[in-house]
């Protein structure tokens, strides 16, 4: 369930000193070309999340010898990620590079304080999530205090249909999004994922009024996830705040609790990004 982040030390000693005395070597002609069909590639693996090599090479337009080496490039710089059956997804090195924007860290410090709360009060794991294409992507977290916890990595993504992030931001995504993902397959992690259609839309519909998502078992059997989107001015989903936990230490009086407490959490951070 966690994103495993890779650095790439740098050159220290001799190796550096002579590295910075050489003049920038001048580009390969075919330099800026790969330049290019690398970042195609890697465009072509956010708008289709979950794909394999062959259909990700066949979407880009590459051959299956190019797509081969620069997954792996990709792969090995973190900035892709694959999965045991061989898919492909944007890795954590996005969500880092995605954490240097302004925007970015403007609301990293108006959550900082909200999350805070939120950890003190519950003891549970407190996530914060934008939306990346059909995906969520955790760009923040406080680690819960219990010895066992649900644990999400910064990085780590998830469907937007499934979880308490994730359905809290495509609820108060554009239009075209809720459209683009319902012409997708839809994952069923477990027998209470949203994967059909009416049960999705009723769902969206439920947070939008409540403006809330309380996810139970639909990801992982015993474990929740009490979420509420941070709005701006338009009513769009900037991100979403969360608490998260295991199912059984959800009690009703604990449930009313933290739902009341991220709602707030939420206003908390729209309204320091407005100010």
């Amino acid at each position: 369930m966690s994103a495993q982040i890779k650095t790439v030390k740098p050159r220290s000693g001799s190796a550096a000193r002579a590295a910075s005395s050489q003049p920038p070597a001048a580009p390969a002609p075919n330099g800026v070309q790969a330049v290019q069909t690398a970042l195609h590639l890697l465009e072509t693996v956010a708008e289709q999340p979950g794909f394999g090599m062959s259909e990700l090479a066949a979407r880009a337009g590459l051959t299956h010898n190019q797509t081969h080496r620069l997954l792996a490039t990709l792969e090995g710089s973190g900035y892709v990620s694959r999965d045991a059956d061989r898919s492909y997804h944007l890795g954590p090195k996005i969500a880092l590079l995605g954490r240097s924007d302004q925007r970015h860290r403007e609301l990293l410090h108006a959550a900082t304080q909200p999350m805070d709360a939120l950890s003190a009060l519950s003891g549970e794991s407190i996530l914060l999530a934008v939306r990346s294409g059909f995906e969520r992507v955790v760009i923040d977290r406080r680690v819960g205090t219990h010895s066992l916890r649900v644990d999400w990595d910064i990085g780590s993504r998830l469907p937007l249909h499934v979880g308490g992030l994730g359905v809290a931001l495509l609820a108060f995504a554009p239009p075209g999004v809720l459209e683009g993902l319902l012409k997708r397959e839809r994952h069923a992690f477990t027998a209470k994922t949203l994967t059909k259609e009416a049960a999705l839309r009723a769902e969206l519909e439920r947070v939008r009024v409540a403006g809330l998502r309380v996810s139970v078992d639909d990801y992982a059997i015993g474990e929740f996830s009490v979420a509420a989107p941070v709005l701006n001015t338009k009513r769009e989903a900037v991100a979403a705040v969360n608490i998260a936990g295991f199912t059984a230490r959800l009690t009703a009086d604990k449930r009313e609790l933290y739902s009341e407490a991220v709602r707030a959490a939420a206003a908390r951070i729209a309204a320091s990004l407005e100010d």
